[in-house]
């Protein structure tokens, strides 16, 4: 063998080596990249701006940045939201209002991870010929369903009133989203709703009244959109629960970030044209979505004071034991959300 050709070989075997560590070090990166989705399913319940930032973090392609292959369904309604989550057929759901408290009461497994929407954010839209509160008397008001938010909201204002929710004015159950309610007004079937944008912009045009607005309902800390989970599947998989968290945290820094994309992701999933009515949702939730959506513990105690008017076990429960704010805390700790605004500015 020639001295030249002995060098050629020691090069190639030089090359080779180094390729082969090249596989090495880079093939963690590759293996990832390439491994299966993590599969999940999340129920989101109401047609309405609350809801925008699991549809945002969807379209924005985060949770399968996230590792998860995330199937949306929609339930109709947050106590529907958590009674699908208490029979076991998904997850994880967006729901509302007292039920996520009141399941636990009752021994279900219902666990607050994350709080989207903390404030009770209402307007009541009645048919133009209701001018005072007085007007509402033997008149009929619709909600998504009992124990939901709208149910909640629109007890409230009445019992503020003095009148007497299923006496003084019946209160129906009207499935199928907000603009449903909205048609029922306008159709005469009943004489108005809770509502929040879009639909209050859409209602406006419409010609309705609006005989009380968000703050009319107070300025209390309330569990309107929570994100839940049982404690049984955060044991079974709480990697699956923490991407999930991360993928929402980002959810909403696009949210605060990138408002033209946002607005298109509230169009398409509520279905509206009007350039109005998305603006006015998307400025009217802005301020009330937190950047570090831990869940709300002051909203859970209201919850637990509204309960505990009919239920003992209310007076004596603890709002820690209704949540679990370590997802929201590890990300939070880790600096991983300031960082999101941080690399912003």
């Amino acid at each position: 063998m020639s001295i030249r050709s002995g060098l050629v070989r020691t090069r190639l075997g030089f090359e080779m080596l180094a390729a082969t560590l090249c596989v090495i070090l880079i093939a963690p990166a590759g293996y990832a990249a390439s491994a299966p989705m993590e599969k999940l399913v999340f129920g989101w319940s109401a047609i309405t701006g609350t809801q925008a930032i699991p549809w945002i973090t969807k379209e924005a392609g985060l949770f399968e940045k996230n590792g998860l292959d995330t199937t949306f369904i929609y339930l109709d309604g947050g106590s529907r939201a958590v009674q699908v989550l208490l029979a076991g057929d998904t997850p994880i759901v967006q729901g509302g209002g007292n039920a996520p408290v009141a399941a636990k009461l009752r021994g279900g497994d219902a666990t607050i991870i994350l709080g989207i929407v903390n404030v009770l954010a209402y307007s009541l839209i009645v048919s133009p010929d209701i001018k005072k509160p007085e007007d509402l008397r033997g008149k009929k008001l619709a909600v998504s369903r009992y124990g939901s938010n709208s149910d909640y909201a629109t007890r409230k204002l009445l019992l503020k009133w003095g009148l007497r929710p299923d006496v003084d004015v019946p209160i129906l159950q009207i499935p199928g989203g907000q603009p449903t309610r909205l048609g029922a007004v306008q159709q005469g079937q009943v004489a108005g709703l809770v509502a929040q944008p879009p639909l209050t912009t859409m209602a406006r045009k419409a010609g309705l009244n609006f005989l009380a607005n968000p703050s009319d309902f107070g300025t209390n800390a309330y569990t309107n959109t929570p994100i839940l989970t049982r404690t049984a599947f955060i044991k079974e998989r709480r990697d699956a629960v923490r991407k999930f968290t991360r993928a929402i945290v980002e959810g909403i820094h696009v949210y605060k970030t990138q408002k033209e994309f946002s607005k298109k992701v509230i169009a398409k999933y509520m279905r509206v044209n009007d350039n109005d009515a998305i603006e006015d949702s998307y400025q009217f939730f802005l301020p009330v979505v937190p950047s570090k959506p831990y869940p709300p513990m002051d909203g859970i105690r209201e919850v637990l004071a509204e309960l505990g008017e009919k239920d003992p076990k209310a007076r004596t429960a603890k709002a820690e034991e209704f949540a679990d704010m370590s997802f929201v805390k590890e990300l939070d700790d880790s600096g991983f959300i300031d960082g999101l605004y941080k690399a912003k500015r």
